[in-house]
């Protein structure tokens, strides 16, 4: 199987590493000659994606920034190719609707990476009790692309939505560089905090079940259960999981979930 990466930077690099792992035979692409310079000499480069086009790609990863990632996407979907983007898929609910016509038209998958559905913590969680309140931290040391309530809320909201289905953003305010987001689904309330540049990193669920807390830690990606038994990290890979799951088994599921976020989205003014 040949697979191509599109924007090879620190996300990129990232897939190059699980297709070695792989050993999936891959092609890089990349506009800034520079980057394509660190890989060796033996692995193929193009910073021409029209002339990528010419391998016979099974499918591609796009990990530029979320304003090209369609644009992108759409000259490999035309070809008849599998494409994966990065997220947020998008800016525009209505171009990723466009972009998903594109896909069915051609008869081929578009997903948009959801990384943190193959963490240990998601994978591995047991919901036995109804859940009517999550308290959600995503507080980072770094810096995304596009804002924190855009960019970073992103994993979480697409979480919420894989566990308790459709949610509306009820309000979004930010106080102190911090983005805090209420959301709720048909049986859930949702308050998320998240922040770029924060002083601490603080990535976890509270989820408020009738037997007590439990808590999903995705720093150390354990579960802690409201009776205090712990499920630790399983150790296995979640990029190199999404990856294989999409060589494998594609399918839209991920795309639809961003385009019912968009949704949501689309109507807060921050």
């Amino acid at each position: 199987m040949k697979v191509g990466i599109v924007g090879i930077g620190n996300m990129g690099s990232k897939y190059v590493n699980k297709f070695k792992e792989l050993n999936l035979d891959y092609v890089l692409i990349d506009s800034n000659p520079e980057q394509l310079s660190k890989f060796p000499d033996d692995v193929k480069k193009y910073q021409d994606i029209e002339k990528a086009l010419n391998e016979d790609l099974d499918a591609v990863f796009v990990a530029t920034s979320p304003q090209s990632h369609l644009s992108i996407a759409r000259k490999f979907l035309d070809a008849g190719i599998n494409v994966m983007v990065e997220k947020p898929p998008s800016l525009s609910r209505k171009e990723l609707e466009e972009t998903l016509e594109l896909a069915y038209k051609k008869n081929v998958y578009l997903s948009v990476s959801e990384i943190e559905l193959k963490s240990s913590s998601v994978r591995n969680l047991s919901l036995d009790k109804n859940v009517n309140f999550v308290e959600g931290y995503r507080l980072n040391l770094g810096k995304g692309y596009i804002n924190p309530f855009f960019d970073l809320s992103w994993h979480d909201l697409y979480i919420f939505h894989y566990l308790f289905g459709n949610f509306k953003i009820k309000d979004v305010k930010v106080e102190d560089n911090i983005a805090k987001v209420k959301a709720e689904s048909e049986n859930t309330e949702f308050d998320l905090q998240v922040a770029w540049l924060n002083p601490f990193t603080r990535r976890e669920w509270i989820l408020k079940t009738s037997d007590g807390d439990l808590v999903l830690n995705f720093v150390e990606d354990k579960i802690i259960y409201p009776s205090g038994e712990v499920k630790e990290k399983d150790n296995k890979d979640k990029l190199k999981l999404m990856i294989e799951e999409f060589l494998n088994k594609p399918s839209y599921d991920s795309t639809l979930r961003s385009i019912d976020i968009l949704k949501e989205i689309e109507k807060i003014k921050i």
